[in-house]
């Protein structure tokens, strides 16, 4: 189920990607999506919460980058 709701997503023009979650144990998906406003957010996570197989959304917003690495530490690589 979790991949035919994950095929629906991606077949959404706002969404730009979805990955398979594991962790917490209600969310299977993250889904990033560009919106222009609220309002069509709103639209969006409404459309996605009607979907089958969706039994929630949960949103976030990123506010604010506080770092971003430009590659992989060679120390991270050396130890896989």
């Amino acid at each position: 189920m979790v991949n035919a709701v994950a095929n629906k997503l991606m077949d959404l023009d706002d969404v730009t990607y979805v990955g398979k979650c594991i962790g917490e144990h209600t969310i299977d998906l993250r889904v990033e999506t560009i919106v222009k406003d609220n309002v069509v957010l709103l639209d969006l996570l409404e459309e996605i919460k009607g979907m089958d197989g969706v039994k929630d959304v949960v949103w976030s917003e990123i506010v604010s980058v506080v770092g971003r690495k430009i590659s992989i530490p060679v120390s991270i690589i050396d130890k896989i």
